[in-house]
């Protein structure tokens, strides 16, 4: 007896006049039994993929659908599908008998879902076979719409795979060339999203890929630097005054947060990182201007009246209490500062940017906030200015927020080393 466990991805159950992953392994292996995996957002598929099953001729399979829903705020995390996937694995096979073969769909879902079903099969003591399906065209779908609103009884009609003489398009993962192949594939993909905790994660699992040793303790390294927030070795040993490498490193994690798709934690982020930068611009250019008291900025009134008196002014005009000596500077009193200092200084149209988005920030982080995307735009904009008034501030170069770029690319050398 077979059965086909497998996740629902977008291009199921077909895509292109052509049979989708799990319906191209049902027509080629013929399974008894077919357990769906959905994630909450291709539960809606879920009867389009039965009636295109049950389409196929001469066939009735027993399909059953896994209680557990995927997340799709995690389908995007090799670590939680393997767990989720691997436990849902072992779930049925503990209800098999020994001769059961168990099949898995390795074109179905997610990358970091595919990923996790190839490393079950390659670790996992199991029965089971991997099985991977070829676009019709042999190369990426990329471009290729996909057909989830078109009737499901004019697909199967119309699906090419459905004739007789249909193209096998199955690959099994039987040997050690395409097992690293697909793996390698994988961890390329996963250290070009900049994802080293998925990367780590899954070559720590495999034994065969070259350059295994050196990979796992650089992956290590980038994985702990960004989850500690630590200065990366080769950026301690840059000839920088600490608050400059401080600097750099929080602007690199902005950057990176951004290019990952992390919103709410770039928002988080960039009024922090434009306070340090605008303190540090002041202890250079003002000295005495800031007082720090356990670990808190605060406006040296005494040396510095005039000042006070300007905050004093802005205050009164919006309404609010005159400044006290008490009160913890922030972005807006730094911006103040700036205008009443240097009046002529073109930095504050960035600093805008960033206080613009200063609303979506506390909305975030303090009223625990979804972020709406329709203001992307202005936190795409507020990157920008991070990284401009870091370049401005400390007259750095640019070569040196390309570090994660720089990273890639000799992750990469690394991965297509043979040695």
């Amino acid at each position: 007896m077979r059965c086909l466990i497998t996740c629902v991805g977008d291009t199921d159950p077909i895509r292109n006049l052509h049979d989708g992953g799990i319906l191209h392994i049902a027509r080629v292996y013929r399974p008894e039994k077919i357990i769906l995996i959905h994630s909450e957002r291709s539960l809606a598929k879920h009867e389009n993929v039965v009636k295109a099953l049950n389409g196929i001729a001469h066939y009735q399979p027993e399909i059953l659908q896994e209680e557990h829903v995927l997340k799709n705020s995690e389908v995007f995390l090799f670590d939680k599908m393997f767990e989720q996937i691997s436990s849902i694995v072992t779930k049925y096979r503990q209800t098999f008998s020994e001769d059961v073969e168990i099949l898995l769909n390795l074109s179905s879902a997610t990358p970091q879902v595919i990923s996790a079903m190839f490393a079950i099969n390659r670790i996992e003591e199991m029965n089971t076979q991997a099985i991977q399906v070829a676009t019709p065209v042999k190369n990426s779908n990329e471009g290729v719409g996909h057909d989830n609103k078109e009737d499901i009884q004019d697909l199967i009609e119309t699906n090419l795979d459905n004739q007789g003489d249909f193209e096998n398009r199955c690959v099994e993962d039987e040997g050690v060339n395409f097992s690293q192949a697909l793996l390698k594939r994988k961890l390329r993909q996963f250290i070009e999203e900049y994802d080293y905790c998925a990367a780590y994660q899954l070559i720590h699992k495999e034994k065969g890929i070259p350059a295994r040793k050196i990979l796992l303790k650089e992956l290590e390294c980038l994985k702990n630097d960004i989850q500690t927030q630590s200065i990366p070795e080769k950026i301690k040993k840059m000839k920088f005054p600490e608050e400059i490498k401080k600097s750099l490193n929080a602007y690199l994690l902005i950057d990176l947060k951004h290019k990952r798709g992390e919103v709410a934690e770039v928002l988080i982020r960039v009024k922090s990182f434009a306070e340090f930068v605008l303190e540090c611009f002041f202890n250079e250019e003002q000295s005495n201007l800031i007082i720090v008291k356990e670990d808190k900025p605060y406006l040296n009134v005494q040396d510095f009246p005039k000042i006070k008196e300007n905050l004093d002014r802005m205050s009164r005009e919006k309404g609010y209490e005159e400044f006290r000596e008490s009160t913890i500077l922030s972005l807006p009193i730094y911006m103040n500062i700036l205008k009443f200092l240097y009046p002529e200084d073109s930095n504050r149209k960035k600093l805008n940017k960033i206080q613009q988005i200063n609303g979506l920030r506390n909305n975030v982080a303090h009223r625990l906030d979804g972020f709406d995307k329709k203001n992307l735009k202005n936190v795409n904009g507020a990157v920008k200015a991070c990284r401009e008034l870091l370049l401005v501030v400390f007259k750095l170069d640019e070569k040196y927020l390309n570090y994660y770029d720089d990273q890639n690319k000799l992750l990469l050398e690394r991965l297509e080393d043979n040695h």
